[in-house]
């Protein structure tokens, strides 16, 4: 690639820029504009210069809806053939852009003019970019000429796959200062070097460094608190800024059944145990997560990753599988001791899974304990959760997931095995892009509750001390959460080599988890959820 003169890698870019699937194009647009928008440069901004796509450009328009509503003034560009300079010129709402030069799209002639200064943001199209900053662009040079004076913050714009370790330079190209990409930023080369010479600045003085340091503490501090917090609430993405009602009245609706059903057990006897289980199943998980699923449409449906697991996820899955069982041991012990691993195997803290060890109660208590349960939870935490939360952020959804899913189970000595699980559990649906790895998950750990008690009592007994158990326990755990990261990087290198993305929300600046948490728990049903849950986990642990 390095190699490659510059028309020749216009050549190549172009002809890449048409292999691309629309639709995929669609979606890595979508986060990079998302980026965009959660950053602090796109913040800080009062100014933000667009341009409008042509041949195939990353589509960054819709970022003039989120900086008119942030009450920024928003240009596109205007090329003069004869000079061969460009302007900016704002486009002022219910005006639209017009034919230009080359066959650009640009403000109408009475557009007023846009004086850009330290607070002006230019969004710089190309081809490609460098890792230092370096684009390719179409040969004119008009950006180029135009950043030659340009005093503000300039971010390139690219998908991941596009870029290139270097480009060939020439003294008048301008680099930009930042890259974005549908995974995440980029510090280009100089601006970095900037950053690591004033950093060194400070270091050199070990005084001024501590009182620098304090200073910046106390400050970042005051400004999170009052400034970048409600700041980052207004810069949010529209679609975050809306509470997450519906899928809180789906838990809330799930709650409350399960709290029905939880009657029904003083009247079931051994002969319609397993049956009343299997139909309680059904009525309390996989109806209401079918009847959401059609309220909200095909769309919703799409995101819902049903789709069959691929070769490379099933040893990532048995490792992962050991991760849990281990994992929620050593939770359990910590938390609870030994004494939290004896005991049967409970749904809901309500029913009790008992057989005498016949083929038919065997399974009927696979099904009615371990195969509906898998299926139906992982449909509604897994499925209906994380793409109803993941407009928040994937730490949002990951986080919502789970400690509903760990609430569900209404006991608190469990409650941070269930978190522990339900988190894994998330992290499997990312890195797989399918549910079905995640109720096979569920399902075979659950199998291990019903059956794998009896060995591991023995494996304990064997071992002959706490030490030695929790000793082994602990090296299974590492040993396997290994090879799952192993895995984890073979399946998102697969991505890569396909061109995929793995990316399903933009991810959040620093100072906008915070107003992301608050924004998905602003629902009345959420606040029902939680106080059911600890007046019933209450009442469970008192009896």
């Amino acid at each position: 690639m390095a190699e490659m003169t510059k028309q020749e890698l216009r050549a190549y870019f172009r002809q890449k820029r048409q292999e691309l699937d629309p639709a995929q194009k669609t979606e890595m647009d979508t986060a990079i504009v998302d980026r965009i928008a959660a950053s602090p440069w796109f913040r800080r901004a009062k100014a933000i210069l667009l341009y409008a796509p042509v041949k195939g450009e990353i589509d960054l328009v819709p970022l003039l809806r989120a900086a008119r509503r942030a009450g920024k003034q928003v240009g596109f560009p205007r090329c003069d053939a004869e000079t061969n300079t460009m302007q900016f010129f704002a486009l002022l709402p219910g005006q639209k852009l017009l034919p230009g030069a080359y066959g650009i799209p640009e403000p109408p002639a009475d557009a007023p003019l846009i004086e850009a200064d330290r607070h002006t943001l230019c969004l710089v199209p190309a081809l490609t970019f460098s890792a230092d900053g370096h684009r390719l662009g179409y040969g004119k040079g008009y950006y180029d000429r135009f950043l030659e004076t340009f005093p503000g913050v300039t971010v390139g714009a690219l998908y991941s796959a596009f870029a290139v370790r270097t480009l060939p330079a020439e003294e008048h190209d301008r680099p930009v200062q930042y890259l974005v990409t549908e995974r995440g930023f980029r510090v280009c080369g100089k601006e970095k070097e900037r950053k690591k010479a004033k950093e060194n600045a400070k270091r050199s003085d070990p005084l001024a460094s501590l009182q620098n340091g304090l200073g910046s503490l106390w400050g970042r501090t005051v400004r999170f608190f009052r400034e970048d917090t409600p700041r980052a609430m207004q810069a949010l993405p529209a679609s975050a800024k809306r509470p997450a009602h519906l899928p809180a009245l789906l838990i809330l609706g799930i709650f409350l059944l399960l709290l029905l059903s939880h009657l029904l057990e003083t009247v079931l006897n051994r002969t319609t145990e397993y049956f009343a289980v299997i139909l309680l199943q059904l009525l309390i998980f996989l109806t209401p997560a079918i009847l959401y699923t059609k309220l909200r449409g095909e769309k919703f449906i799409k995101r819902l990753r049903l789709r069959l697991m691929r070769r490379e996820h099933i040893w990532f899955t048995v490792c992962m599988l050991m991760v849990m069982i281990t994992g929620s041991l050593l939770v359990s012990i910590l938390t609870g001791g030994i004494a939290s691993l004896s005991g049967s195997f409970t749904l809901y803290s309500t029913f009790t899974a008992q057989f005498d060890g016949s083929f038919w109660k065997v399974l009927y208590a696979i099904v009615a304990y371990a195969l509906l349960p898998a299926f139906g939870e992982e449909l509604i935490f897994r499925s209906i959760l994380c793409a109803e939360y993941e407009r928040f952020g994937v730490p949002v959804a990951v986080t919502f997931s789970s400690l509903l899913f760990a609430m569900v189970h209404f006991s608190f000595p469990l409650f941070p095995v269930y978190a522990f699980l339900g988190a894994l559990l998330a992290l499997v649906l990312y890195a797989t892009q399918s549910i079905l790895p995640v109720m096979l998950l569920h399902l075979f750990y659950n199998v291990f509750g019903l059956f794998g008690q009896p060995y591991l009592s023995a494996f304990y007994v064997y071992a002959g001390s706490n030490e030695i158990f929790l000793f082994c326990l602990l090296v299974l755990f590492l040993l396997f959460s290994a090879f799952a990261v192993g895995e984890a990087r073979k399946i998102y290198h697969g991505y890569a080599t396909r061109n995929t993305s793995s990316a399903y929300a933009p991810r959040l600046e620093r100072a906008m988890l915070l107003p992301a948490f608050l924004s998905a728990g602003r629902s009345p049903a959420l606040v029902a959820c939680l106080l059911l849950w600890l007046t019933l986990s209450l009442i469970y642990l008192l009896l």
